[in-house]
C-alpha cells in the first residue's frame, strides 16, 4: 500500500498548464510545482509567463518554463508540445485552463463573439487534449484536467451571466471530458474536470464587483473562492492517487450547484 506522500508526489513528472500565469491558473500551477512537477506555463502573454515562471522556480526549486501559446492557433499548440518534448522528453499532466468570455444579450449575440469563445474554450482545449494524449498513450500514463464551470450544469438569468457562448462551451467541455475518459481509459489516461464557482479574477472582476450581493446570495457558503482553494482539487486529480478516478466533473463552488 502506498503512503499518502507517494500518492500525491509528482516528482519527475511534467505538466502543461494553459493560462497558467494568471488568475486561477497560477493556483493550479503552484499546486503541481509544489508537489515536485516540472511545469510549462503557456499563455498568449509571454511576459506574464516569464514573470510567474521565474518566481516559481526561485521559490520552489523546480524547472518552470514559460511558453507563448494562443490556443486558437493549431500551429502554436504544435509548437508548445514540441517544446515540451524538447525540454522534458515526456508529458504526464495537462491542465486546460485557458478561457474566454463574451457578454451580450442572447437575442443580439454576435457571431464573432461566439466564434472567439468556442475556439478558445472548446476547440483549443480539444486540440491540446488530443496532442497530449498521443504522448501519454505511448507512456501508458497521463492525467488530463479540464476547466469546466458551474455554467456546465445550469443556465443563468441574463443579469447573472449573459454569455451564451461561455455557457455552451463549458457544457461541451463537461461532455467531452466524460467521452474521452471512456475512450482513453485503455491507455491509463484519466480525463477529469474541475468546475469552479465564483473566484475573483480578471475575467470575473467586473461582474463580481457590480453585483456582489446578488452572487453571494446564490452561494450557500456566502463567499467567493479563495486564492488557494483550487489547489487541492488540482493536485488530487493530477496525482497518482487518483488512478481510479476518471470522467468526473468536480465542483469547487461553495455549494452553488447543490442548490
Amino acid at each position: 500500500m502506498r503512503s499518502n506522500k507517494e500518492l500525491f508526489d509528482l516528482t519527475g513528472q511534467v505538466a502543461v498548464v494553459t493560462g497558467g500565469a494568471a488568475g486561477i491558473g497560477v493556483q493550479m500551477s503552484y499546486a503541481l510545482a509544489e508537489a515536485g512537477a516540472g511545469v510549462v506555463l503557456a499563455a498568449r502573454k509571454i511576459d506574464r509567463c516569464v514573470a510567474v515562471a521565474e518566481k516559481m522556480s526561485q521559490e520552489l526549486g523546480v524547472k518552470v518554463l514559460p511558453a507563448r501559446c494562443d490556443i486558437t492557433s493549431e500551429e502554436e499548440i504544435d509548437n508548445l508540445f514540441e517544446l515540451v518534448q524538447k525540454e522534458f522528453g515526456r508529458l504526464d499532466i495537462l491542465v486546460n485552463n485557458s478561457g474566454a468570455a463574451w457578454g451580450a444579450p442572447s437575442l443580439e449575440y454576435p457571431r464573432s463573439g461566439w466564434d472567439k469563445v468556442i475556439d478558445t474554450n472548446l476547440t483549443g482545449p480539444w486540440l491540446c487534449m488530443q496532442k497530449a494524449a498521443r504522448t501519454m498513450s505511448r507512456q501508458n500514463y497521463g492525467r488530463i484536467i479540464n476547466l469546466a464551470s458551474i455554467a456546465s450544469f445550469v443556465g443563468a438569468k441574463p443579469e447573472i451571466m449573459d454569455a451564451v457562448a461561455y455557457q455552451a462551451s463549458k457544457a461541451a467541455i463537461a461532455g467531452l471530458t466524460k467521452d474521452l475518459a471512456v475512450k482513453w481509459a485503455p491507455y491509463n489516461i484519466t480525463v477529469n474536470a474541475i468546475a469552479p464557482g465564483w473566484f475573483p479574477s480578471r475575467m470575473t472582476q467586473g461582474s463580481l464587483e457590480t453585483n456582489e450581493d446578488v452572487y453571494l446570495e446564490m452561494i450557500p457558503m456566502g463567499r467567493f473562492g479563495g486564492e488557494d482553494e483550487l489547489k487541492a482539487a488540482t493536485l488530487f486529480l493530477a496525482s497518482p492517487g487518483a488512478s481510479y478516478v476518471t470522467g468526473v466533473i468536480l465542483s469547487v463552488d461553495g455549494g452553488y450547484v447543490a442548490m
